[in-house]
């Protein structure tokens, strides 16, 4: 007879455990992808800032100032870009591989690119592999062209 509960006890509990594993893995799988989306959005959002501080401290120094900027990118980046965005500014773009939400765009004081203002130069080809990157900027003036470049070292 004892043996027989003690059995009919192990069965139940271990079907317990089953059933508990069962309903917290799938939760915990989902809990673990969406803290690890956001973490490398966060990342990408820290090298968007970076990269924004910089510009914008070159631009407002004016013609002839220089700024290195240091900053980390997540694995996934699929591209760094500079674009015009919202309320005429230039904006930094950062996308990611991710299903959605996959892009941080983060505004800078530069007035939008084309006509009188200055032009971004040298922001083609950029080194989206994850780690450490380094980006210098320069506010240049040629002729009548004023034009912030951009090296990547």
């Amino acid at each position: 007879m004892r043996g027989q509960l003690s059995i009919e006890f192990i069965v139940v509990v271990s079907g317990l455990l089953i059933i508990i594993a069962a309903v917290t893995m799938p939760m915990y799988n989902q809990a673990r992808a969406d803290a690890e989306r956001v973490s490398k959005l966060a990342d990408a959002r820290e090298a968007a800032n970076t990269l924004v501080n910089a510009l914008n401290t070159v631009y407002a120094a004016g013609v002839g100032s220089r700024q290195t900027a240091e900053y980390w990118l997540p694995e996934g980046v699929v591209s760094v870009s500079f674009v015009d965005g919202a309320e005429n500014r230039v904006d930094v773009k950062i996308e990611l591989d991710l299903e959605s939400d996959n892009a941080v765009q983060v505004s800078t004081i530069l007035p939008s690119m084309g006509d009188e203002n200055p032009v971004i130069v040298g922001n083609e080809n950029f080194d989206v592999g994850s780690g450490l990157h380094r980006m210098t900027f320069t506010y240049e003036f040629s002729g009548d062209l004023r034009y912030i470049e951009i090296k990547v070292a």
